[in-house]
């Protein structure tokens, strides 16, 4: 007689049907946990960065990277990054969270990204100072650390500029889910926040000094409002609003990723062109007011 045991390791981050509500510098930035992809021969959950507070997948929402879990090690591989320096071969995954580490012990990041561009001269290290418990999630108190390759420490600017982070097992970051794989300590000016995290119909963590809901501008329902027929699109050098009649007159802001307002205008009428020729070419968060409410937000990217 044989007895087959089967061994399931513990999930301690979401695989699925996922999404964060990340504040940066008080604007809301929505990445989303849906569907699967074989790397290698390697399982990821796909993340997005969403266009809106749903996790119905489209054309719109940006596919940014994938995580994998391995026992209680969380990776991320992140889809594009160019390399630095060429004379490295660069690792393509770095090693996220840790959730078996005890207090004293460093968590050693496999790289560090800034922008787009991967940083082979030095990574990131987060010592565990403290471990206890929020909102039922087991937490790990992190230090960070700049590191070069043989090992010493560069400076001291993480622990000078205050690049404390909380690990939450089941959740992520209490500031985003890797914002200092692109926001080394040396930028920590920006602010990061993480707001609400819901997992299917379930809140699973939530710090949310905007409102008291996960989302503030939640999106999800709109498809039954006449709003939800509104569109931002780009055009020769303008953009175009289109929408019920209802709508207008409003207000249109443009945000840069990092939360900083760009553009603030007023639209009187339905397809009024908005000139933004003098605007760098990326990705930016648009806001749509009317009447001092906010009826729709989105991402919109200028060429």
């Amino acid at each position: 007689m044989f007895l087959s045991v089967n061994a399931f390791s513990e999930s301690v981050f979401p695989e699925s049907d996922a999404i964060w509500n990340i504040q940066i510098n008080g604007i809301e930035h929505y990445y989303g946990l849906s569907g699967d992809t074989i790397i290698n021969d390697l399982s990821y959950s796909k993340l997005y960065l969403l266009n809106d507070t749903t996790l119905n997948i489209d054309a719109k929402d940006e596919y940014v990277g994938g995580f994998r879990q391995e026992g209680k090690k969380v990776y991320f591989r992140p889809d594009e990054y160019q390399p630095y320096y060429s004379d490295k071969t660069p690792s393509v995954e770095t090693l996220l969270y840790d959730f078996s580490k005890n207090i004293g012990d460093t968590i050693w990041h496999d790289f560090l990204i800034q922008g787009e561009w991967y940083m082979n001269d030095s990574i990131t290290a987060s010592i565990v100072y403290n471990i206890g418990e929020c909102q039922q999630h087991k937490t790990y108190s992190l230090q960070q650390f700049v590191v070069n390759y043989d090992g010493d420490y560069i400076d001291h600017l993480a622990s000078m500029m205050g690049a404390n982070d909380t690990s939450i097992e089941g959740v992520g970051s209490n500031r985003g889910l890797f914002y200092f794989l692109y926001y080394a300590p040396m930028s920590g000016g920006i602010s990061h926040h993480l707001a609400c995290m819901k997992q299917g119909n379930e809140i699973k963590y939530i710090d949310n000094p905007k409102c008291n809901t996960c989302f503030c501008y939640s999106t999800a329902g709109l498809q039954e409002s006449k709003v939800s027929l509104t569109e931002v699109q780009q055009t020769d050098g303008f953009i175009q609003i289109t929408g019920e009649p209802t709508l207008f007159p409003c207000c249109i802001k443009l945000f840069d990723l990092t939360g900083q307002l760009i553009l603030d205008i007023s639209v009187s009428v339905e397809n009024e062109y908005v000139p933004i020729r003098q605007m760098p070419s990326g990705i930016y968060l648009y806001q749509i007011q009317k009447e001092n409410e906010v009826v729709k937000t989105g991402r919109i990217i200028l060429k």
